[in-house]
């Protein structure tokens, strides 16, 4: 039994040993600090990873023409996901035992992250602020897990409860992909469905790669639902909706964070007038002679001549998840390690996002930042704010 006990003693000792000096701090030169980034370039969601990683690019790029941090340059390898898992895991394999990085900063999708997360965290390799608002980039709590979002379960949470209150609707259904994604959104909805009493008389699955909605929509309208919620992502959201008003069914359709682009409100010729989302992202105000708004105008311009493109919400969250990673770094001084930028992580307290997003708090306790959801809905062809602060 002793020898039992010793041998335990023994490999958490041995643990802590490594998560002190192998790997915490790999990837730290005295000239730079090396980031990974696994984004979507190319596959389903190339709409948020190529803006996202453009927004964290243009913050990189200030941090180091300012003289870096604490003297050195912040080197972001980027590596194509393609919104694929085995590509995911592969890149993830390059970026953290060939290019050593010393963190991980807005790796993309929500299997992908679920799949990299047991090795990544067994190096000591920080995960900071993914591209997805899943609970378990958060939970359960974890001294390398941060992220910035209220997760898709309670964003489906925040908007079951409005729309029932304000409707006054009894039945509705749900409409979601066949995925760890999707599954979040199903489990968001159960709980609001079960807290309000409500009739849930449809949940329908999809593939990733479904394109044909007609006969979802013929089954979702027999089965008397007064709104739909969905967990969708960009082409599957512009098909199921189309299809649904093709069809005459005007019942709401509300979606969470990953609708909200602007490729979804211009879609289809006014098509997609409607169509709601909650979440905790806005498109920033570039109105008014504020000096936040010519700031934000000054930025859009930086943007699209740096990349030759319109930034977007993706490209604000980019750059606001950066700023906090760098904030950190800086905070933490030049002998940089894992613990200590964490610790600063940890320390940041009612950060204002630029773009006028959600106020990020961080804490011993508390590794998720934003507290706040927004619904908005696409009308004249654009993601308009209509209520802020729900409940959730």
């Amino acid at each position: 039994m002793r020898c039992v006990v010793f041998k335990k003693i023994v490999m958490v000792l041995a643990v802590t040993f490594l998560w002190g000096s192998s790997f915490a701090d790999q990837g730290i030169t005295d000239e730079s600090i090396r980031v990974g980034q696994i984004s979507d370039l190319s596959g389903a969601t190339a709409v948020w990873g190529v803006p996202s990683t453009n927004g964290t690019r243009m913050r990189f790029e200030e941090a180091n023409a300012a003289g870096g941090v604490h003297g050195r340059k912040l080197e972001l390898i980027v590596e194509d996901g393609q919104y694929q898992v085995p590509v995911s895991v592969k890149a993830a394999s390059k970026l953290l035992n060939r290019d050593k990085v010393f963190v991980m900063l807005g790796n993309i999708g929500t299997p992908a992250n679920n799949a990299n997360l047991p090795k990544q965290l067994r190096m000591g390799v920080a995960n900071l602020f993914p591209v997805t608002a899943a609970v378990s980039m958060y939970e359960p709590l974890h001294p390398l897990k941060f992220s910035y979002y209220v997760s898709y379960r309670d964003q489906v949470r925040g908007a079951v409860d409005y729309m029932a209150k304000k409707t006054g609707a009894t039945k509705v259904c749900l409409q979601t992909q066949a995925t760890d994604y999707g599954h979040e959104a199903e489990l968001g909805y159960e709980s609001a469905v079960a807290e309000h009493g409500l009739e849930s008389v449809y949940v329908g699955r999809h593939k990733v790669t479904e394109t044909d909605f007609v006969g979802t929509i013929t089954r979702l309208k027999n089965s008397g639902c007064e709104v739909l919620f969905i967990g969708t992502l960009i082409s599957d959201t512009i098909q199921l909706y189309t299809a649904a008003r093709s069809a005459g069914w005007d019942v709401p359709i509300v979606g969470n964070m990953v609708v909200q682009h602007p490729l979804i409100a211009e879609s289809a010729d006014g098509g997609m007038e409607g169509l709601y989302s909650a979440g905790p992202t806005v498109l920033a105000d570039l109105e008014g002679n504020s000096p936040e708004a010519q700031w934000r105008r000054d930025w859009y311009q930086r943007y699209r001549d740096r990349f030759n493109d319109d930034a977007n919400v993706q490209s604000q969250l980019g750059y606001v998840t950066a700023d906090l990673m760098i904030r950190a770094m800086e905070s933490a001084g030049r002998d940089l390690t894992t613990d200590k930028m964490l610790a600063e992580l940890e320390k940041i307290r009612h950060y204002e996002d630029p773009f006028g997003g959600p106020s990020l708090s961080f804490g011993p306790d508390k590794h998720q930042g934003s507290d706040s959801l927004f619904l908005s809905q696409i009308i004249d062809g654009k993601w308009t704010i209509l209520e802020k602060n729900l409940p959730y």
